[in-house]
């Protein structure tokens, strides 16, 4: 098998990258939301009996949303035109 067909297509690995990024963004959004103790959260998740759910919820909603916005502006601002396009996803 050659070794440029084992690899993820362009588009491909752009999504996942740029997925990822504002995943993580949305994570660290979210610590510094629990850590400064916005609104009490921080402080009602800590002293709850049970505190896994609400974080896993809290991660999730965070990791989606900013996940989503980051890719969405990502593929928003892709250039239109072949040569600059070409530029960006070089191998």
């Amino acid at each position: 098998m050659p070794q440029s067909s084992a690899k993820m297509p362009k588009l491909v690995r752009f999504v996942l990258k740029n997925a990822l990024i504002g995943v993580v963004f949305g994570w660290v959004v979210a610590a510094l939301l629990l850590y400064f103790d916005m609104g009490g959260m921080g402080t009602r998740i800590a002293h709850s009996r049970d505190p896994i759910p609400p974080l896993v919820m809290l991660a999730m909603g965070f990791g989606v949303t900013f996940g989503f916005g980051y890719l969405a502006t990502a593929v928003w601002f892709l250039p239109w035109d072949q040569e600059s396009f070409d530029k960006l996803f070089k191998e």
